[in-house]
């Protein structure tokens, strides 16, 4: 039994001192892949001409389940890939989460588009399907979805939403590989879906990406804008069989550098095999975690459809202020000083980012003269949906791959152990607030 004087943040013992196991890990087969790599070369995949390239591309389309797959320096990369496929560009507006990492924006404004905020779940923090009809204009042509700390968004109910209105659709599964909405993995839904392999995700590298498209359209337009097409002595991706010809005129050297590199992709082959098993761990760890955290009032954590299926990239849950008595960065520093990494993960919704204000006056970025010309104010939005779940997420990084009851148990304690001190932390809070209010007032 904890005791409740003894908060670590108060001067006690701390509780939780296990870490999560090292992330990614390789295998010795990659070490000699790699090393063979850069004994032999060529260092440069231009296309699926090169050997590395082919198979890595093949391998995450068929684990997609999907026609086509296109390795990208990043997961940025690969979602600004997909809009450049889908000619998603020239002011035209995709509707999309204002609760996220900025790069499913930024690939938006990178690509002359322009965001229109929806409302999501104030419980997931995913897009509420019945948010998209308010953000609907004449000039909407795209919704962006992302699949946030590996938790499926409702893709049945997108899905239906874009086919009924005309709509493209792009996933973010940056956070999601593997994960399932009733039964059938992410990123196959839409149009195109786009994710990340840097050295955090549920399918880790160095830093890289990669696209993933059942329409052979999106992956050449996105090949000749992002990648290399071919000239001269360099054989690009026009070399591949399928490679429509009325885009050859089309070919020049005017491109983002979205190329991927040999040694990432031989580490995502390594990686691969081992998503799916590593996914079942991370849930169950996280399903363990949430039956000890029963009796605990000040967190709550997101349903999901039985059908479903998280990866956990994140553990998401939600804090009850009025329950615990004390502000959502006071319960933080408390469960910090404990030894649970715990974050918000989400600072503001994007919708209040002072760059994306068409009267932002700071140093100058590319978007503002096209949400001027557009007529869109991003920081205009009300979206009470994200405004909650911004101020009451917790997140926990969640690289626990293997069954880990010890380390579950663990984290349990430190939340049951913060519970039970409820009544300290808050004297600790008022304490602090009328220490600040003196120094202000004096």
């Amino acid at each position: 039994m904890t005791h409740a004087s003894a908060l670590a943040l108060l001067g006690g013992p701390v509780e939780h001192r296990r870490t999560a196991p090292k992330y990614p890990r390789f295998t010795a087969a990659a070490y000699d892949r790699v090393r063979e790599a850069l004994d032999r070369g060529p260092m440069q995949g231009l296309s699926k001409g090169h050997p590395i390239i082919a198979e890595l591309e093949e391998r995450l389309a068929a684990y997609h389940d999907v026609e086509l797959a296109l390795a990208t320096s990043s997961g940025h990369g690969a979602l600004q890939s997909a809009l450049i496929g889908l000619e998603i560009t020239g002011g035209d507006e995709v509707l999309t989460s204002p609760y996220s990492w900025g790069a499913s924006v930024s690939c938006i404004l990178h690509n002359g588009a322009v965001p229109v905020f929806v409302d999501v779940s104030p419980e997931t923090g995913l897009i509420d399907p019945s948010a998209l009809a308010a953000g609907l204009t004449s000039r909407t042509r795209a919704i962006l979805v992302p699949h946030l700390y590996g938790q499926p968004a409702d893709m049945t109910a997108i899905m239906s939403f874009a086919e009924a209105h005309g709509l493209v659709v792009v996933e973010d599964g940056s956070q999601a590989h593997g994960a399932r909405h009733r039964g059938r993995r992410v990123g196959g839904f839409g149009e195109a879906g786009a994710f990340s392999t840097n050295g955090v995700k549920p399918l880790a590298t160095t830093e890289g990406g990669y696209l993933v498209t059942r329409v052979a359209d999106v992956y050449w337009k996105a090949t000749i804008s992002g990648q290399h097409a071919g000239r001269g002595e360099l054989i690009g991706r026009a070399s591949e069989p399928g490679f429509p010809d009325e885009l050859r005129q089309h070919i020049d050297s005017m491109v983002y550098t979205y190329r991927p590199n040999i040694v990432t992709a031989l580490l995502t082959l390594d990686r691969l095999p081992y998503v799916d098993a590593e996914n079942a761990a991370r849930r169950r760890n996280a399903s363990a975690l949430f039956a000890a955290l029963d009796g605990v009032g000040s967190v709550s954590w997101p349903s999901h459809d039985a059908q479903d299926e998280c990866v956990y990239h994140m553990v998401t849950l939600n804090f009850d202020a009025e329950h615990a008595g004390v502000s959502r960065d006071t319960y933080l520093a408390a469960l910090n000083a404990e030894g649970v990494p715990a974050v918000a993960y989400v600072a503001n919704g994007l919708h209040r980012s002072p760059r994306l204000s068409p009267s932002y006056d700071g140093p100058r970025v590319m978007w503002t003269e096209t949400l001027r010309r557009a007529g869109v104010d991003p920081n205009a939005a009300e979206l009470p949906g994200c405004d909650e779940k911004v101020a009451r997420s917790i997140e926990i990084p969640w690289n626990h791959f293997e069954d880990d009851p010890e380390s579950m148990a663990s984290l349990a304690r430190a939340f049951a152990k913060l519970e039970e001190g409820l009544d300290h932390l808050r004297r600790h809070e008022r304490s602090g607030v009328a220490a600040r209010s003196e120094t202000a007032s004096a």
